[in-house]
């Protein structure tokens, strides 16, 4: 029985200019409404199948119809959104394999670009509604950067087609190995500058990386400096800083301001989500303003000034952008020293040689003509203009307004982060190449009548959520939030109007638009895949199977037949492999789902291989009484080393790190790792860790701030001193002025935090000398 289509009403907004010449119209109201028929039946080419997501769980088929409507299609069916979400997890995975069938035949240019295309896939998919809950998305990216993690390590170097999180890997891995015979800084080298740029052998060795292996890195970060370095130059002036700190960026993000990193900070300042909201950055399905190299460059300054009144030292301000303050307050208890080279053994790997980077790539670009880089050519600085957008646009129609193309406009606004600019946004500040500003302001104002874009309004009836409505436009949940203003506490009631964004003239049209768009991507990936089965059948390198890549030493080959009800996700439980490996090994696409008598091809270890032989004779209900009795034997497991008392479990949150939970406990990220039987440092929201908690409460953290005071306090005859607070002075100052550790400070003070103002009296404590 067809189901009734309730009348759609669209609301009518710009969307661009492109007609040749352009004709004036007539003034049009702000919006105008009018009705439309219910969409026509979708066409599809074949009877074949779409994939249908089931939120992480593993993916079923959905067989369509030669002419299925959309309007007859069930509340089950696929959206668009999780068409695409699939659709990039598949690309991702297809050139995972590739990287990986890459690494075994030795090619390491071809492994490592196939590893960054992967990633990107991954990063394009990670600005998803909710995909951090998604289980397929979160198993993936764990494998890939686990395995490219491993690869790095056993490469001699990295090609210019790396990303900085890439290189860091790698620079923490080369750079205790890098030989510094040959590396001489005379004193009258060293440029005139307010950050120290300190000779020892830590620099020393990052100055001789790269000036070897990470030579082209540097060369490439020179050229860029170009384009951006004027513009931090004036920020960093205006913010009253040393211009010289726009450097940090080069190890931070290699000057890219899209550049995302494995633990999720993004843009050319690396800002963490919630860091990026203190400094005023927002973040939206729309638009990321860490990405905005302006916007991004002054919190950078901003958060950069806050650090230095509060350590009072700039290396110590290097420490805590890369780590995080506590970082810093914990190795200053821990060592008594406010000086980074003292507390260099106490930080994280990343972030002790966080410090003698910035002073190696510091010193190429202040003297690049000492180190054989005065032949490098910069790139022309960035010249743009503001123009004000009021609507919902394309871009590449405003793009066609400024007299310029599409990667121009990307380019210049790298915040935005879909195909228009955002809606509900009046008087958003779009950048144009400098001069086009008038000509954008002339053609805009003559947009054409077949160049608006419609906004469709859906009336919220009973028993209706945002899910629903969003899966019944094709659309993400934040969308509807987003364009509709709304928090996601926000309950429905019957009767209200929701704006629906929509991008051509009705619903259908842009569902085939996205459905012919994602069948092309998808005939190109099979295109591409049957070139390279094609090659490898035609040259003697490349004689094994795509999946040879998967076949690990030390592991042996069980087959095990699928029973029903069995999802790929509960055999990698069963197994303890990743699901991401049973796709690869078996060659199940993501969209494809598994079904009662299929074969898999499972690797286990060679030593357990009779006890997952065992495993896979048992019952459903068996294996998982298995899994739930082997979850709490593991959760238990470090416990009955120490009293279970000391022993907390702490549920990882959304955006949080192993960097942050370590300092949250006061205890070093290798225990955790060690504790829980971590491979590597990714976690996921949700997960529970073990904390060994001797180190909280009146603990570990406590008794070295004690041990901190009674070193100064050592002796027959202390003194008490009291210090007048000066202008321009902080914490930082006055405890290595004293040779004390700031927390002594706080703690002879009562002072919960590093504010002081001019004329407090600070009580110090010192030994007499």
């Amino acid at each position: 029985m067809p189901r009734l289509v309730p009348v759609v009403i669209l609301a009518v907004l710009f969307i661009g200019c492109s007609e040749k010449p352009l004709q004036r119209r007539a003034e049009q109201p702000s919006a105008s409404f009018y009705t439309i028929t219910p969409p026509a039946p979708l066409l599809y080419a074949s009877t074949s199948s779409v994939p249908f997501f089931t939120g992480g769980q593993d993916t079923v088929e959905v067989p369509l119809t030669d002419t299925l409507s959309a309007a007859s299609m069930p509340d089950t069916t696929i959206t668009e959104e999780e068409k695409s979400l699939i659709l990039l997890l598949e690309t991702a995975r297809e050139h995972y394999l590739q990287a990986m069938q890459a690494a075994a035949e030795g090619d390491s240019t071809a492994s490592a670009v196939e590893f960054e295309e992967a990633i990107k896939h991954l990063n394009e998919a990670s600005y998803y509604d909710d995909v951090e809950s998604n289980a397929d998305f979160n198993d993936l990216t764990r494998s890939v950067l686990e395995d490219y993690e491993k690869y790095i390590a056993t490469i001699d170097s990295l090609g210019p087609q790396s990303s900085i999180f890439a290189l860091r890997e790698k620079i923490n891995l080369e750079i205790e190995k890098v030989d510094i015979t040959n590396i001489q800084i005379p004193a009258s080298l060293l440029p005139k500058t307010d950050v120290p740029l300190t000779i020892n052998e830590y620099s020393k060795r990052a100055i001789a990386f790269f000036m070897g292996k990470g030579r082209v890195h540097m060369e490439n970060w020179i050229h860029r400096s170009g384009k951006y370095f004027p513009m931090m130059s004036r920020i960093f002036q205006e913010e009253g800083l040393p211009p010289e700190l726009m450097l940090l960026s080069l190890p931070e993000s290699g000057l890219n301001p899209t550049a995302r990193s494995w633990a999720k900070a993004v843009g050319l300042w690396q800002f963490m989500k919630a860091t990026g909201a203190l400094y005023g950055l927002r973040s939206t399905y729309w638009y990321d303003e860490r990405r905005d190299f302006e916007k991004a460059t002054r919190a950078a300054a901003r958060h950069m000034k806050d650090l230095y009144a509060d350590l009072g030292d700039w290396h110590l301000v290097f420490v805590a952008y890369n780590a995080g303050p506590g970082w810093v307050r914990r190795a200053i208890r821990r060592t008594g020293s406010t000086d980074f080279w003292e507390m260099r053994h106490r930080l994280p790997r990343e972030t002790r040689n966080y410090v003698p980077q910035y002073i190696a790539v510091a010193l190429i670009f202040l003297r690049p003509e000492a180190f054989g880089f005065e032949n490098v050519q910069k790139a022309d600085s960035l010249a743009y203009e503001y123009v004000t957008v009021d609507d919902c646009v394309d871009l590449e129609l405003l793009a066609e307004c400024a007299g310029t193309d599409l990667a121009t406009i990307r380019d210049l606004n790298p915040e935005l982060t879909q195909w228009c600019t955002p809606p509900n946004y009046p008087g958003y500040q779009l950048r144009v190449p400098a001069g086009a500003s008038l000509s954008f302001a002339e053609n805009y104002a003559r947009i054409p009548e077949e160049k608006k874009l419609d906004f469709a309004t859906h009336t919220v009836r009973k028993g209706e959520t945002v899910g629903a409505i969003a899966k019944r436009y094709g659309l993400q949940t934040a969308v509807i939030f987003e364009v509709n203003r709304m928090s996601r506490k926000t309950r429905l009631k019957v009767g209200s109007t929701l704006i629906i964004p929509v991008q051509s003239k009705s619903v259908a049209a842009i569902v085939e638009v996205q459905r012919k768009r994602e069948q092309e991507e998808r005939e190109r990936a099979l295109k591409r895949r049957e070139q390279q089965r094609t090659l490898a059948a035609k040259s003697p390198a490349r004689t094994r199977p795509q999946a040879a890549a998967y076949e690990p030493s030390g592991r042996v080959k069980l087959t095990y037949k699928v029973k029903k009800g069995e999802t790929i996700g509960h055999i990698a439980e069963w197994f303890r492999v990743r699901a991401s490996n049973i796709r690869n090994w078996n060659d199940i696409p993501y969209g494809r789902h598994i079904y009662a008598g299929q074969t898999l091809k499972i690797y286990v270890p060679e030593e357990r291989a009779e006890e997952f032989r065992k495993i896979a004779s048992m019952d459903f209900t068996q294996k998982q009484q298995m899994v739930r009795s082997s979850g709490k034997r593991s959760a238990a497991a470090p416990a009955e080393r120490r009293d279970r008392t000391n022993w907390l479990q702490h549920s990882v949150k959304r955006g949080e790190s192993l960097e942050k939970i370590a300092a949250k406990y006061d205890v070093a990220i290798a225990d955790i790792r060690t504790w829980n039987k971590l491979k590597s440092s990714r976690i996921n929201a949700g997960q529970t860790l073990e904390i060994y908690s001797a180190a909280n409460g009146n603990g570990a953290a406590e008794r070295e701030e004690a041990a901190a005071t009674a070193k100064v306090r050592a002796g027959n005859d202390p003194t008490i001193v009291t210090h007048v607070v000066k202008k321009g002075e902080t914490l930082g100052k006055i405890a290595s002025k004293y040779s004390v550790t700031i927390a002594d400070v706080r703690k002879w003070n009562k002072l919960n935090g590093s504010r002081i103002v001019v004329g407090q009296k600070l009580k110090i404590i010192r030994q007499r000398t």
